[in-house]
Order: C-alpha cells, then sequence, then structure tokens
C-alpha cells in the first residue's frame, strides 16, 4: 500500500511553521515500508527563510527532517497523522500538527502588534498520482482558536522523475488561499491588532485583510542517495503574495511580497 510520503516545510514562527513554506506541499521520496510495516527516515535540513511571512530579513537555523511510517500510521512534519483511504493512485487521510505562530519581538516591523499564538492545527488532505505526477489539496484550520483562528487550503502539482541514476528531483507550484480570519491575523494593522502594553509610536493602523488568494509558489526538491541508507536532501522555494497579503503595511512598507527558502540536510533511513 502507498504511505504518506508528502510533507510541507513550513515557514518557522513567522511563516507559521516550517514551508510553510513552507510554503507549499513537497513529496519526499522514501523506500517502501519494510515487511513488518515500519518506515523511518532521520535527519535534519540547515533551512534559511524570512524571519516572518513577508519579511525581505532572513534567518538560518536547523530544522528536523523526520518521516516515521507504521502501516496507515505516520509522524512527519507534517505532524501526526493517518492515511484513511489509500490506494495505487489515490490517498485521502488526515492529521494533527503544532503551529508556532508568530512572535512580535522577532522583527522591528512587527512591534507594537499582538503575537499569533501557539495552536494545533487540524489537516485534511486527498493526493492523486498519475505516472510521476501528484496532484494534492491540503486543507488546515486552527483547532484550539489560540492561534490565527483561522484555515488555509493549498493546491499543489509535483512531477518527480529521476535526472541521473537513484537522485531523484521533485518540482511543482503550489496556491494557497486563507481565510479571513488568518489573513486578519497576520496581515491587518487595524487597532483591534495592537498590542496595548507594547504599542510603538507611530504604529501603522487601518490596513484590514480579507480573505483571498494568500501565495503562488514553485519548490524544488533534490535527493541524492549517497548508500543505501545515507541521503543528501537540498531544496529551493520560491512564493510571491497575493492580494490583501501583498498589500499589508508588514510587506509593502517593511517587507517583501517575494519569499525564498532554501535548505540542505542528510538524513538516514532504516
Amino acid at each position: 500500500m502507498n504511505t504518506r510520503s508528502t510533507g510541507r516545510l513550513r515557514m518557522v514562527a513567522a511563516m507559521s511553521a516550517v514551508l510553510s513554506l513552507t510554503c507549499a506541499t513537497n513529496a519526499l521520496a522514501q523506500r517502501p515500508a519494510s515487511d513488518d510495516g515500519w518506515y523511518v527516515r532521520l535527519g535534519t535540513l540547515g533551512f534559511v527563510a524570512p524571519e516572518y511571512e513577508g519579511s525581505d530579513t532572513y534567518k538560518v537555523q536547523p530544522v528536523p527532517d523526520i518521516e516515521i511510517t507504521y502501516d496507515r500510521f505516520f509522524l512527519s512534519r507534517q505532524g501526526l497523522g493517518a492515511n484513511l483511504i489509500s490506494n495505487d493512485n489515490l490517498t485521502l487521510g488526515a492529521s494533527i500538527a503544532f503551529d508556532g505562530g508568530r512572535k512580535s519581538k522577532k522583527d522591528p516591523a512587527l512591534r507594537g502588534f499582538r503575537n499569533v499564538d501557539d495552536t494545533a492545527i487540524g489537516h485534511v488532505f486527498a493526493e492523486y498520482s498519475i505516472d510521476q505526477l501528484m496532484l494534492s489539496v491540503d486543507i488546515g484550520t486552527d483547532l484550539l482558536g489560540d492561534g490565527h483562528k483561522g484555515t488555509e487550503a493549498t493546491l499543489s502539482a509535483t512531477w518527480m522523475f529521476n535526472p541521473v541514476g537513484r537522485t531523484m528531483l521533485m518540482v511543482g507550484p503550489s496556491l494557497t488561499w486563507a481565510s479571513g480570519d488568518y489573513m486578519n491575523s497576520y496581515f491587518s494593522t487595524t487597532v483591534d491588532r495592537l498590542d496595548q502594553t507594547r504599542v510603538a509610536s507611530g504604529s501603522r493602523t487601518g490596513f484590514d485583510a480579507d480573505a483571498g488568494f494568500k501565495n503562488v509558489g514553485l519548490t524544488a526538491i533534490l535527493i541524492h542517495p549517497l548508500d543505501e541508507n545515507w541521503a543528501i536532501t537540498g531544496l529551493a522555494g520560491y512564493s510571491r503574495l497575493l492580494g490583501d497579503a501583498a498589500d499589508s503595511p508588514f510587506v509593502k512598507d517593511n517587507g517583501s511580497r517575494d519569499q525564498f527558502v532554501g535548505g540542505l540536510g542528510l538524513s538516514y533511513t532504516f
């Protein structure tokens, strides 16, 4: 049977966790599960991403690269979940994951505005494969109402092929829509978004972000096996903020609608 092999690198902290990036959905190659149903891959990535979604300041930090599956169940960057339906072409499933929100102290452009708090995100997803092409939809909602209180929906396509030998290359576009609550939490500068305990002089107020398409992106992942167990992973991603996300003062005045991520890491599969 097919197991969940899609991981989303969501941009950590300011980008709503890892690409978001973290920002696109990316298929990760994996070996077939062992005879007892287990598959385990452990590693780490050196990850470069904007300080917050829409920032033009970048940071580098290590990110765990984990994929553990048993039968229909999985634990990965995508969270803890299960493939509820899985056959040769179609996979339907659900997961729950931690979301680190956004801390205003991360960047001077956010000073005076409220944090987006940590929360748990519930995901439902569907993947349909046609030869080397995978079409995906992922819908994530704030389950606790403690973070952005909204919903994101991402459509993506991933083309997987071997350019040289066993080296795997995955390339594809994505398009993300976000609800009004999500957009308000991350991109509005209305008075209700001010932190009255830390409000800065001259804080920009008055921009009210509405629901709509948030970004369009393109991501590429290269996995090069070193032997039967070790592999090097490289990734690069670009996304363009759209609509009210691009027009927010956090982006238009102090950041950039052009967002880039990159990473390089090593993993061990057993």
